[in-house]
C-alpha cells in the first residue's frame, strides 16, 4: 500500500533504485529479531529506525514532514493508524530543522484532506516529502507498536 498524491510519488531513477533496495531489505530481513535503534542498509542513503512505542490518539499527535527523505512505515507488531495530508496544507508549528530533516505541522483546515491508513503487521505506508504524516496513532485506543521507519534519501 502506498498512500500519496500521484505527483508526490514520481521518483527519479536514483530514488527509485533506493526504494527498491529498501523494499528488498524489508522482504529479506527477520524484522521481529531487530532491536530498537538505527540499522544501516546503505549508510545515510537508506537506513531503518526501529522503535517500540505506545500509540496515541490522533488528536494527541502532530503531523511531521521531511525534505530529504522518504519514509517507509513498516509495522512489525501491533497496528498503526497513519494520517497523510499534503504538507502545503498543514500549518507549520515547528520550523524545518535541516540537521534533523524534520518539521512539525498541525492538521489541515479541511479534515477531508487527511487520508488514513490502518496498518497491521507486515503492512507498510510510503510517505514522500510532499506528504505530511501523523504516525503511531491508535485506532481503538493506545496499544503497543513495534515498527521500522525506513528512511530513503531522495535524489
Amino acid at each position: 500500500m502506498i498512500v500519496s498524491a500521484l505527483d508526490a510519488a514520481q521518483f527519479d531513477t536514483t530514488t527509485a533504485k533506493r526504494l527498491s533496495r529498501a523494499m528488498e531489505w524489508l522482504g529479506q530481513t527477520d524484522m521481529a529479531a531487530l532491536t530498537p535503534g538505527r540499522h544501516d542498509i546503505d549508510g545515510d542513503e537508506i537506513y531503518a529506525n526501529v522503535m517500540e512505542v505506545t500509540t496515541m490518539l490522533p488528536a494527541e499527535k502532530q503531523f511531521e514532514a521531511h525534505h530529504r527523505y522518504i519514509d517507509i512505515h513498516y509495522v512489525i507488531e501491533g497496528t498503526e493508524l497513519i494520517g497523510v495530508a499534503p504538507v502545503g496544507e498543514c500549518p507549520v508549528v515547528q520550523e524545518y530543522a535541516e540537521a534533523d530533516d524534520y518539521s512539525l505541522h498541525t492538521d489541515p483546515a479541511d479534515p477531508a484532506r487527511v487520508s488514513w491508513a490502518l496498518l497491521k503487521a507486515g503492512e507498510l505506508c510510503v510517505t514522500p516529502p510532499a506528504d505530511a504524516h501523523k504516525p503511531a496513532c491508535a485506532a481503538d485506543g493506545p496499544t503497543h507498536l513495534k515498527k521500522a521507519c525506513v528512511k530513503v534519501l531522495v535524489g
